[in-house]
Parts: C-alpha cells; sequence; structure tokens
C-alpha cells in the first residue's frame, strides 16, 4: 500500500520509542518542568532516559520476529495510550492500586472510570498508531544475511542507549540526593519514583507486581492457616458503617511521649484528645520485617525462629473475609507484607511520592493523611478498613518531620554527621512531635464518623552517643528496642453506640491499671474492640483489651522492656 512505505525496523523503533517514551509522556514532563531548576532538570533527563528505554524495550521486541515485534509493540502502545489518558487529564499516578482496580471483576466500578471521551482518545493515541505499524512494511527484521560488521555497526545504538539510560538515571539520582541532603529532606527512592511517574515503566511494574502477587497468593498464602475458616466471627450491627484506621509507627518509642510521663511534651496534641487510650507496650521482635510478621497474626502465628516464619493469616484478610473493604497507603515498601493483607488496593512509598515527587510538598507521612481522606471518600457507606505503615521515627529522625517541628535544638542533621546522645535524641523528639500532629490530622477526617483508630509501632531503637540502632536479636535485645506505644482513639459517634461504651470502658480499665499491651495482641483486641464476638474461640479472651477479662497477659521475656527510663 503506498499510504503505508517501507521502513526499516530501526526506524520504526525509534519512531516507537519517540512517540511512547516522549509524546505520550509529555503532558507529564511538562508538568515536572514547571517546578525550579531541579525539577526541570530531572525533567529533561527523565525524557533521555525514557527515551533510551523505550529504544531498548522495542528492540527487544525484534527477537521474537516480524509478527512478535508488532504483536508486543502493539500492546505496549496500546497499554500506554490508555494510562496516558488518566495521567493526561486526571494527573493519577499509574500504580498497582490502580493495576487492580483495573483487572477488578467489578464492572459497575470500571464503567464509571470509563467513558466515551477515553475511547476516542484510545483510538487516536493507541489504535491509530497501531493500524499504522500492522500496515507498514519492515525491512531488516533478522540478522540471517548480516556480516560481523554490519551486525556490530546496528548494535552500537543499543549500546549508546544502556549509555544514555544509566547516565541519565544515575545523574537524576545524585542531584536528587544532594539537594535533599543539603536541605535535610526525606526523598523516596528516585528510580522508583521516575519508574512510576511515566510510561510504560509504571504500568510494566504494576502489572509485574500484580502477576507476581497473584502466583504467590495461589501459593504461599494459601497454606497458612485461615482463622476464618475455622472459626465463627459474629459482628454488631454497629460494624455497617464502620471506618477503621490501623498506623503502623515505625520505631516510635512510648518513653519519650509525653503522654507516658517524659519530661518533655513531644504530645501535647494527643494530650487533649478525650477519647483516647494510651498503653506502654512491648513488641514482639526489634526489626520491621520480623514485627509486621508477628504483630498482626494469632498468638503463636508465627514460629519462634530467627525468621519469624508465618503460620497464619494476619487479621486484615480475616476482615476482608469478614466483609470489610480494604486500602493500604505506605511510606515503605514491603510489599511482601502488603500483599498478605488481601487488600483492595495498596500504594507503595514510590507511588505515593510520585504523585508529589516534582513539587515542593515534603516527602513524609502527611502524604498518607491525604491518601486516607480520598480512600473515604470513595467509601462512604463504611465497613472499610485503612491501613497506614509510616516513616515514623526512622532515622534519619530529623528528616521525618518538617522544620517547623525542629522544637528541640541542635539536631543531627546529616547521616554522616559525628552527633552527640543528646542532638540524636532532639531530632527524635521531634519526630514524635511529628507523629503527634500526623495523629491529629488523621483523627480530625475521622470525627463526624463511626470510627476507631489504632496506632502501634512496630518496635522501639536504642540512642546512644553517635548511634542508633535496632534490630538486635530478640533473645539479646536492650529493653527500649521492645518499647512501643499502643494509642486507641475513638470518634463520638463509635462511643455513643451503647455496645461501644462497654468495650471503652473497659479498655479505658487496663490502661487505668498501667496494663501493657503486647503485638501478639493485636489479632484478638483489634476484632474485639471493633465488636466482633467469637462462640467458638476465634478471639482469645485472655488477649482482648475490650473484653470484661482485665486480666494483663506476663510476657516474662520482654517484661524488663516496660521499665521507665
Amino acid at each position: 500500500m503506498t499510504f503505508f512505505p517501507h521502513f526499516s525496523q530501526h526506524q520504526v523503533t525509534i519512531a516507537l520509542s519517540v512517540y511512547i517514551g516522549l509524546i505520550l509522556n509529555s503532558p507529564v514532563l511538562i508538568r515536572n518542568c514547571a517546578g525550579g531548576w531541579l525539577q526541570t532538570s530531572s525533567a529533561l533527563l527523565s525524557a533521555l532516559a525514557l527515551f533510551s528505554l523505550c529504544y531498548l524495550l522495542v528492540r527487544f521486541f525484534s527477537l521474537f520476529g516480524q509478527t512478535g515485534y508488532k504483536f508486543f509493540s502493539s500492546f505496549t502502545l496500546l497499554v500506554s495510550a490508555a494510562a496516558s489518558y488518566y495521567m493526561t487529564f486526571f494527573n493519577v499516578v499509574i500504580g498497582y492500586g490502580a493495576i487492580v482496580s483495573t483487572l477488578t471483576f467489578d464492572t459497575d466500578l470500571n464503567s464509571e472510570a470509563v467513558g466515551y471521551t477515553f475511547f476516542l482518545w484510545l483510538v487516536l493515541t493507541g489504535l491509530a498508531p497501531c493500524v499504522w505499524l500492522w500496515f507498514t512494511k519492515l525491512t531488516n527484521t533478522t540478522y540471517s544475511n548480516m556480516g560481523i560488521k554490519s551486525i556490530a555497526k546496528s548494535c552500537l545504538p543499543i549500546l549508546g542507549a544502556l549509555v544514555a539510560f544509566n547516565v541519565s538515571i544515575k545523574t537524576i539520582i545524585a542531584i536528587t540526593e544532594d539537594h535533599a541532603r543539603k536541605n535535610n529532606q526525606y526523598t523516596a527512592s528516585t528510580g522508583g519514583i521516575i519508574a512510576h511517574s511515566y510510561l510504560p515503566t509504571n504500568w510494566i511494574a504494576s502489572l509485574s507486581i500484580y502477576l507476581h502477587q497473584l502466583g504467590k497468593e495461589s501459593t504461599s498464602n494459601q497454606k497458612l492457616y485461615d482463622p476464618s475458616k475455622h472459626f465463627t466471627y459474629q459482628a454488631t450491627p454497629a460494624l455497617d458503617d464502620l471506618f477503621v484506621v490501623f498506623v503502623i509507627g515505625e520505631t516510635t518509642r512510648w518513653d519519650h511521649m509525653g503522654l507516658f510521663g517524659y519530661e518533655r511534651s513531644t504530645t501535647p496534641l494527643l494530650a487533649q484528645e478525650p477519647n483516647l487510650i494510651a498503653m506502654r507496650g512491648t513488641s514482639c521482635d526489634t526489626a520491621t520485617k520480623l514485627s509486621l510478621r508477628c504483630m498482626f497474626v494469632r498468638e503463636n502465628g508465627t514460629e519462634d525462629d530467627a525468621q519469624r516464619t508465618l503460620k497464619e493469616r494476619n487479621v486484615f484478610a480475616v476482615l476482608r473475609k469478614l466483609g470489610f473493604t480494604s486500602e493500604l497507603f505506605a511510606m515503605q515498601s514491603e510489599a511482601w507484607f502488603y500483599s498478605s493483607l488481601d487488600a483492595n488496593r495498596y500504594e507503595i512509598r514510590e507511588v505515593v511520592a510520585a504523585e508529589y515527587a516534582y513539587s515542593k510538598h515534603p516527602i513524609d507521612d502527611m502524604l498518607l493523611v491525604a491518601q486516607m481522606e480520598r480512600s473515604i471518600s470513595k467509601h462512604l457507606q463504611g465497613k472499610h478498613l485503612i491501613i497506614l505503615h509510616t516513616k515514623g521515627s526512622h532515622h534519619l529522625y530529623s528528616q521525618r518531620h518538617t522544620r517547623d517541628f525542629a522544637n528541640f535544638t541542635p539536631e543531627c542533621m546529616d547521616i554522616d554527621d559525628s552527633c552527640t546522645k543528646q542532638q540524636l535524641i532532639n531530632s527524635f523528639d521531634n519526630s514524635v512531635l511529628y507523629v503527634d500532629y500526623m495523629l491529629k490530622n488523621v483523627f480530625d477526617k475521622l470525627r463526624n464518623k463511626n470510627a476507631l483508630v489504632f496506632y502501634v509501632p512496630d518496635h522501639g531503637e536504642s540512642i546512644e552517643e553517635n548511634q542508633h540502632f535496632h534490630a538486635t536479636p530478640k533473645e539479646m535485645a536492650p529493653p527500649e528496642q521492645f518499647r512501643v506505644p499502643f494509642i486507641v482513639w475513638a470518634s463520638d459517634k463509635f462511643i455513643a453506640q451503647p455496645q461501644h461504651q462497654v468495650l471503652f470502658s473497659n479498655l479505658k480499665k487496663r490502661e487505668e491499671n498501667n496494663f501493657n499491651p503486647h503485638h501478639e495482641q493485636i489479632f484478638d483486641s483489634l476484632l474485639g474492640c471493633m465488636g466482633y464476638s467469637s462462640p467458638d474461640g476465634g478471639i482469645n479472651t485472655q488477649n482482648n483489651w475490650c473484653g470484661d477479662n482485665p486480666k494483663s497477659m506476663a510476657f516474662d521475656n520482654h517484661s524488663s522492656g516496660l521499665s521507665q527510663r
């Protein structure tokens, strides 16, 4: 056909690379250039990296022959064009959650996000280039008739693309980290942010995670003991419109919180909350990965080994089986844990940060509050669970809060600084102040709803002269690495219901009796405080903080961790 002239495969590859890498990404690239010099230079370097990556990807497709080349290129074109519609007009970050939502079998939800403008966009930006590609006759599609020199010459562009991609990415990382370091700001993985900000890496990475988790769920999770299949859980009618938010803290210690008698006023906002219960507690382990395994399953739900090998499914997965919708938003990237929650969707740190990466908004835990508010607005009917995995008081402490929260000075400002113990403590205490502020904002979004909020960090941390450390083997870890606060907040609407008044009253008695909760009790207490009961033993009454038996459990192996500083 004369309308579709002959092109070499290399020419088509360059055209596709420009189209997918630059043209479809142009609205996002232009938006990201609108900031200062850092944003502009990062966007320009990203453009070079995107072209290079697309070139390498499309060249890879040529290994599958001319038909395979056209098929995989067309698939990449169509999916990228579809994703670009939402990136262009709605500024959507394409992450795991977007892929899960797209691939859901809920046709009602999908139809609400797809209209005639989407199909028009897809025809013009995706289908039309695919038609051109399939009718174009390609030349030089194999190496069979080429000499060594010709093959070597054809490989030079591949080498150039590899070099350009690596140089541009490493330059972006270098200038971003240098800027963050000079301004004492936290930045998520720069490579991860770029991958989730642009086509086609955003949907390729998210689709890969989805397929990986799909396969994983069909194997590992199915082998775990599922309490929802072996026990009966009965709910009160008050659960039908309930919102539950579980905030997973990071490294924050109870002995640095004013709520527990610390000499500094590090929790002034929490201290003013009338519907708040605060207890000195003990973590099940001293490292994030280990604690996330043992803190949300039933007592003895993990092996007592160094890896905390899981034996049972966690309480969040059980709540999904009991009819709750759930979403998780994280400032960390523990995807193995997030996938075990059976959540409707989750967004890891890089996806959350990508939305704000090219703005002047700090990348900190307050971004999770905005995500939580959006989640609530999409599930106004209630019976909805939101998990927020924070960065909390993780070192470098001074990067966990904005400068207006630097109440205690001097701080330890750089990871390479030689810092005194007092500087480290000042920075740590300022991070606790920011936790206080973040939690207050969480409560504010829920005051007019039937809502319950839990806040529990994963572990504590030792702070010594020029040192900060945790993850000491639990058998020999010092007490402070187990010191974590257990905070429960309820809205007025929650407490106003008679059945909830009893539950909250039982919890209050434990606080007044200086009850010391443990991670191993969260499974039973979260269900119990929400209003669930189990006639056949699905909830251990001794572990239920809101039950009518206020007797504390004794954990002799960590009891030293509860002593005051």
